[in-house]
């Protein structure tokens, strides 16, 4: 509790920022419908970024970790094309980011995060990133932030057909269709996609000079999937969502610059089901939900005998009340989550299980001249009997004038250990505490209209985040086992801004984004531990990106670049990778065909000054490379004789 005061007060005295929210980009090159995933209401004082419809389209055949490590301020673990791709928040670690597939938290059981490489941009309608503590919305793991991928049904919005493929550097190939029907009372999309590639890339080992060029090995990639939905309005108020997504993945684990040679490969192979009943009344509007999550992976190494398996399978059961009052000036929002998992694996004796059940409220209070909003969030959750930390959330955001919005958010924050870090063996520690701690925010944010053709936008975020208890594994005689024994301490600044023009049907932006992140570990491990005070490894302290963008009509053009400084490789601080910066490009054209069909070219260049780079040690990356895409799509909107619901 002393460390969440401290942090209230730090935040409360560096400052407030404008909730990110409001900050989309101010001149739009395509319209696009953004609605406020689950529980969003309620995270004042919390930065929420949506990715725009541009960068949505760009990205839209590429995996989740490359539209993040794009269009946000988080590092991305990237291990190389068709390789693992995990996310670091502010600091903190892989299994502290929360992927939500329509509000469901998707990471695995088995090590609380998920491979964002294999999570594809198109499966989704609308993307955010919530900056930040969310645990008292979210539950275990929403630590350094949060990841939602939303679907919404588009009643009565006819007949749309979309196709489109792209070819490009290292034999990559990917192709999708999707169908989506919208009546008055249904909705129905189906999205299918597939994706090829050898990922062949030539690469110039580090520290070597004059070394002649290498070509990665045994890094091919297969995936295949379908994303189905449906949405049924029962009548005026009530409604049923049903969701699907099945997705498999065949993939060769390439060696590291170090190893000679390597034949490993991976199958993974995910399927997902939700199933929502809501009702949506004057004043009350009630959602009852459940999801079934089925992973399995198969692990083939290079040695013949050298293989695992695991699979695991999560059940989650929901329910919960909105009650809006006093002309939406208040809302109060309360449910009761259980969340059932279980995992098989290779490296466990037996079947292992957990339960978990939740009690969550939160309130939500608008001024009268509805220049402040302040939310308060709590969450209980009890696992195997046990109550885990109290968690909650307190954040205020209010208007100083009409182009500044001030913010703050104070919250505890927790991460319950794995199923690996409890039950593997050899060297699961069953008695392991959860992680726990608290996060703050705050700054201040504004938007300028200098003219009708001219808008700017910029916001600063400081942040601060302790946690007792984190896990680590270390060295314990023949084997690795996890303790609680590292208090890790993260702070830093986010800075961001952008500034548009717009004259006729051209349009100019200028967009910019840095950050600042010290996270160091303030306790030792083992005596003379040289890791105390010392920045954790892989956590870039500086980085950031800018862009310039060009549009007139149908035609796109984007010039990108993305720093990423020095990452510590050993916990001391004694060995690093060397800063990076990559220079993209993108053009692409839409022509419209009349009122049904349209059809979109886009070629991309990636990393085109030729840097050597290595975003994890001795796992490289390609040097210059590009991608072609074409896109059509067919609209034909209902007949104006139907029936509305």
């Amino acid at each position: 509790m002393r460390n969440c005061l401290s942090t209230l007060l730090v935040v409360l005295l560096v400052g407030q920022s404008a909730h990110a929210q409001q900050l989309p980009d101010t001149i739009a090159l395509n319209s696009v419908v953004v609605t406020a995933p689950q529980r969003s209401d309620f995270a004042a004082g919390l930065k929420v970024q949506a990715i725009d419809s541009t960068a949505m389209a760009r990205f839209r055949l590429a995996d989740l970790g490359t539209l993040l490590g794009h269009e946000g301020p988080l590092f991305i673990k990237n291990y190389g094309p068709g390789s693992l791709a995990t996310s670091s928040f502010r600091g903190a670690g892989a299994a502290h980011t929360a992927v939500l597939w329509n509000g469901f938290n998707i990471g695995s059981p088995m090590n609380g995060q998920i491979d964002l490489s294999l999570v594809p941009v198109g499966i989704a309608d609308n993307i955010g990133i919530m900056y930040g503590g969310s645990s008292a919305l979210w539950g275990s793991g929403a630590v350094g932030g949060a990841v939602m991928l939303d679907n919404v049904p588009h009643f009565n919005g006819g007949l749309t057909v979309d196709a489109g493929g792209s070819f490009g550097s290292f034999s990559d190939m990917r192709q999708h269709v999707g169908i989506a029907v919208g009546k008055p009372k249904w909705s129905s999309t189906v999205r299918l996609f597939n994706a090829t590639a050898r990922n062949d890339f030539r690469f110039r080992p580090l520290g070597e000079a004059g070394a002649a060029e290498q070509r990665q090995r045994n890094a091919g990639l297969a995936q295949h999937g379908v994303v189905a939905e449906n949405y049924f309005r029962i009548n005026k108020r009530q409604r049923i969502d049903l969701g699907l997504w099945y997705q498999a993945n065949d993939r060769h684990v390439p060696p590291t610059i170090l190893q000679g040679s390597s034949t490993a490969k991976q199958n993974d192979e995910s399927t997902r089901a939700t199933a929502e009943w809501q009702r949506l009344g004057d004043r009350m509007n009630s959602y009852v939900r459940a999801a079934w999550f089925d992973d399995r992976l198969a692990w083939q190494g290079s040695e013949d005998d050298s293989a695992a398996n695991s699979r695991t399978g999560t059940l989650i059961a929901e329910a919960e009340v909105r009650i809006k009052l006093n002309n939406d000036r208040q809302r109060i929002n309360a449910g009761i989550n259980n969340t059932f998992a279980q995992a098989l694996s290779d490296g466990f004796p037996n079947r292992q299980k957990q339960n978990r059940t939740a009690l969550f409220a939160s309130y939500r209070f608008t001024t009268r001249n509805r220049r402040s909003t302040t939310s308060l969030s709590v969450r209980q959750e009890v696992v195997a009997a046990e109550t885990v930390p109290f968690m909650w959330s307190l954040g205020s955001e209010y208007r100083l004038v009409k182009w500044l919005t001030a913010k703050a958010n104070v919250s505890r924050v927790y991460r319950l250990p794995t199923f690996n870090d409890l039950y593997w063996i050899p060297g699961g520690n069953p008695d392991l505490q959860p992680e726990s701690g608290c996060s703050g925010e705050g700054g201040l944010a504004g938007q300028w209209k200098f003219s009708r053709r001219v808008k700017a936008s910029a916001e600063a975020t400081v942040f601060q985040r302790t946690m007792d208890n984190w896990i680590i594994w270390l060295p314990k005689g023949a084997y690795w086992s996890p303790e609680n024994l590292m208090n890790v301490w993260s702070r830093g600044l986010e800075l961001r801004g952008g500034i548009g023009w717009r004259c006729h049907n051209t349009t100019v932006r200028l967009d910019g984004m840095t950050n600042y992140v010290v996270s160091t570990n303030q306790q030792a491990k083992v005596v003379n531990d040289a890791s105390v005070g010392k920045q954790l490894i892989y956590v870039p302290m500086y980085s950031g990106h800018g862009k310039v963008s060009v549009g007139h009509k149908g035609l796109f053009v984007a010039v990108g670049a993305n720093y990423t400084g020095y990452r510590y490789t050993s916990t001391d601080n004694r060995t690093f990778l060397e800063p990076y910066t990559l220079v993209d490009a993108s053009i692409s054209y839409r022509i419209n065909a009349g009122a049904k069909y349209s059809a979109s070219l886009i070629v991309q260049g990636f990393n085109l000054l030729d840097a050597s780079y290595q975003v994890m040690q001795d796992r490289p990356m390609p040097l210059r490379n590009f991608q072609v895409g074409l896109q059509v799509q067919f609209h034909r909107l209902n007949s104006i004789k139907e029936d509305q619901p």
